[in-house]
């Protein structure tokens, strides 16, 4: 989904400069201003570079400060990463020289809007919260929504959406006050994000209906390329391809047409997703290959390598100059010492520092390439995996088609045979061998088609289907069923895998308590804790020797799907005290980790 949406920081009462080229600075500013609001990032940096000509020769440093953070904002729009950095990090420098707070503040913000786009949460964090202590600071509202609304980012991102949508409530608060109409937008776009999350569709839609109606109100490109692109996202996920297609292909448009980099590739993958949904496989493969394409060159290792890179030198030049500062001090306060020792002082400083550069060089250049390889070789698995996963669902359709008509029409027949052959008990035992046989693995593959679409696999579909099959179950046996589950579940993630393990346990237990138990009752619990899922199905059967049956193949299979998920399977059983089984699995092991949001910069 769409998460970078940069807003522009239009400075106001910048003053009436006494030379003409701070007066010109001021104008190629406010024009630059305009030229990014239309989304022509090109045109605004080509405005912004003559303020920062005509700053330097006036000597118009807050003016300078600002222009430099207004390029490192069009080119991040554009996709320019360490561009960007370098001209925030020239800002922060001009800004700090001279007290100017505010933009110390804005500049702070933005640099963690850039790493929040490369996905390294944890810097993007540190900035955003440094930013909002100083937008609180000098008592700047707006700064201040706009940094809760990145910050409701990072939440988002981290599968926090609690938080996530505290913040962005607060934000939209403060935006409501001050009336700003374009952050109104956005935010209703980032709520509505949340939602999605949630699988509040209905709000969800309401929410990007209200920001694309603003956004095309003022006339904002790049929010309607966004809203555009993020509401076709949400009518797929309501099963309308049709509706999410054109919406996605309109974003696309749009969004080339001001070189919005993200928003061209995230509309390539809805482009993809809803052709691969309506059968147009070749249009789906094409589109999917562009995104691939779009992705790998906007978002990638190097670009985030090299941001590390620049930060760790925009660091070192700090420090530098503070050392260089305590020197001037030092020699300032030790006047009388002799300028020959001093030479000697330092060049041997010079060449231990030089030393212990090489030493660093080579030991970061040494764990970057080995953090590369590492990155490489977990996005292609990735890939393989995904492949993988695709195919299987595929076979896995087409046995149901192929095998499952033939089992019915099976099934079909032997019930014939069955009532036919009332004088032939022989052959109607067989023919009613074969009719539980037949509806035994029809069972079995809807439960394996169903396990493998993804939007089943979620924790509470799990609890659910867990309850529908023991019911199921164990309607067809005088057996009294109670069971206690928790009243509302989130429909969070969860692998394939813990979902068939975990459901295939509930299977085999259940299967053992109607064959050998003998029991009358049954029941069956699910409790959830901050960290662990436990399920125990206790009855109240004839029970059995544990040491005696401790080899079985069932109990064995149990523990061992448990084991490949990281719980474990618990049994105690006693004569005539029926059994009690305890499966502990923990949360963090069936998680699975998951659209994209707009960020604020100023």
């Amino acid at each position: 989904m769409i998460k970078n949406y940069l807003l522009l920081l239009i400075f106001i009462g910048v003053g009436c400069p006494v030379y003409s080229q701070a007066v010109h600075a001021g104008r190629y500013l406010d024009m630059g201003a305009v030229e990014y609001g239309k989304g022509n990032y090109k045109e605004a940096i080509v405005l912004f570079q003559k303020c920062v000509a005509q700053c330097q020769k006036a000597g118009a440093e807050k003016i300078l400060g600002r222009a430099y953070n207004n390029i490192g904002n069009a080119s991040s729009q554009m996709g320019q990463s360490e561009f960007a950095l370098k001209n925030y990090h020239l800002a922060l420098n001009i800004s700090k020289a001279i007290n100017d707070s505010l933009t110390i503040a804005k500049t702070t913000k933005n640099i963690g809007a850039l790493y929040e786009e490369q996905r390294d949460f944890g810097p993007a964090m540190n900035y955003y919260q440094s930013a909002l202590i100083l937008s609180k600071k000098i008592n700047n509202q707006p700064l201040m929504a706009d940094c809760l609304n990145n910050m409701g980012i990072v939440y988002e991102q981290q599968f926090n959406y609690p938080k996530a949508l505290e913040a962005y409530q607060r934000a939209f608060g403060i935006y409501n006050a001050e009336e700003d109409q374009e952050r109104i937008s956005m935010t209703l776009n980032n709520l509505a994000i949340v939602y999605k999350y949630q699988k509040d569709y209905s709000n969800s839609i309401q929410k990007y209906n209200e920001a694309l109606a603003l956004a095309t109100k003022l006339d904002n490109k790049f929010m309607v390329a966004a809203t555009q692109n993020n509401l076709g996202n949400v009518f797929a996920l309501t099963g309308n391809y049709k509706k999410s297609l054109a919406l996605c292909q309109l974003a696309n448009q749009n969004a080339r047409a001001i070189k919005a980099q993200e928003i061209i590739v995230e509309s390539y993958d809805g482009i993809a997703t809803a052709h691969e949904k309506l059968y147009n496989l070749s249009a789906a493969l094409a589109f999917r290959k562009l995104y691939e394409k779009e992705k790998a060159s906007f978002i990638n290792t190097d670009r985030s390598g090299q941001l590390a890179e620049m930060q760790v030198k925009y660091e070192t030049e700090i420090k530098e100059g503070e050392i260089k500062s305590l020197t001037q001090e030092s020699k300032i306060r030790k006047l009388k010492i002799n300028e020959q020792e001093l030479q000697i002082q330092k060049r041997n400083y010079t060449i231990l520092a030089f030393l212990l550069l090489l030493a660093v060089l080579a030991v970061a250049a040494y764990l970057w390439h080995r953090q590369h390889q590492l990155k490489m070789q977990l996005e292609t698995e990735k890939t393989i995996r995904e492949t993988e996963e695709q195919e299987r669902v595929r076979i896995a359709k087409d046995i149901h088609d192929d095998l499952g008509s033939g089992l019915s029409k099976i099934n079909f027949l032997s019930e014939i045979i069955f009532q036919k052959t009332e004088q032939l008990p022989e052959i109607r035992s067989s023919s009613e061998s074969v009719k539980e046989t037949a509806a035994k693995m029809i069972e079995n593959m809807r439960d394996l088609i169903w396990v493998l679409n993804s939007e089943n696999t979620t924790l509470a579909n799990l609890i659910a289907r867990i309850r529908e099959y023991t019911t199921d179950y164990l309607e067809d046996f005088p057996i009294e069923l109670h069971y206690s589950f928790p009243e509302k579940l989130q429909q969070t993630p969860i692998t394939k895998e813990s979902h068939r393990e975990l459901f295939m346990v509930v299977k085999e237990t259940l299967n053992n308590i109607a064959k050998h138990a003998q029991s009358t009752a049954v029941n069956l619990t699910v409790i959830f804790n901050s960290e662990e899922l436990i399920l125990t199905i206790r009855d109240n059967g004839i029970g059995f020797d544990q040491q005696k049956n401790a080899t079985g193949n069932g109990l064995n299979n149990m523990k061992s799907r448990l084991k490949a998920i990281g719980g474990k399977c618990t049994i105690s059983s006693e004569k005539d005290q029926g059994t009690i089984v305890e499966v502990i699995v923990p949360l963090q092991k069936i998680y699975k980790a998951t659209s994209a949001v707009i960020k604020q910069k100023s």
